[in-house]
């Protein structure tokens, strides 16, 4: 019997050293990841559309979909009325990543890897090169381009 309490209690200790350790070296460093890249590309996207009078209505995290760690965001952005405006608001949107990234502003490349018009709405993907899963995920994006 008292063995079998020494395995439980050996058991209980093991869970919660691994809890605390994927915590610490894992959960910890994702999130703050996570954090500064939102306030990097939020910042970057408010710049230019307070210039432009518009306005972000939605933010949607990627990792969600394309796996944990990549740090690229959805950016969806009220529409001019016309596809012209909306060319230019995008090719704004794309120099003034090419602007930061020549800069060295961020400590890493901001990258727009999609862009496109739907139901009145801009969208704009970002993502921000902080470790190799963005950048492996930025590789696969620009596949996808190719291909379509």
């Amino acid at each position: 019997m008292p063995l079998f309490v020494e395995i439980v209690i050996g058991f209980i200790v093991a869970v919660i050293a691994y809890n605390l350790i994927h915590y610490f070296f894992i959960t910890r460093p994702i999130d703050k990841g996570h954090n500064q890249t939102l306030k990097i590309l939020n910042g970057l996207v408010n710049n230019l559309l307070e210039k432009g009078k518009k306005e972000i209505i939605e933010v949607h995290d990627l990792s969600n979909i394309w796996g944990r760690n990549i740090y690229a965001f959805e950016y969806v952005i009220s529409q001019y009325q016309t596809d012209e405006l909306n060319d230019k608001l995008i090719n704004k949107i794309k120099e003034a990543i090419d602007e930061a990234n020549q800069s060295k502003r961020f400590n890493h490349e901001v990258v727009l890897t999609d862009s496109f018009v739907r139901d009145n709405q801009v969208h704009v993907d970002l993502a921000y090169l902080l470790n190799a899963a963005t950048y492996e995920y930025v590789l696969d994006m620009r596949q996808l381009n190719k291909v379509n």
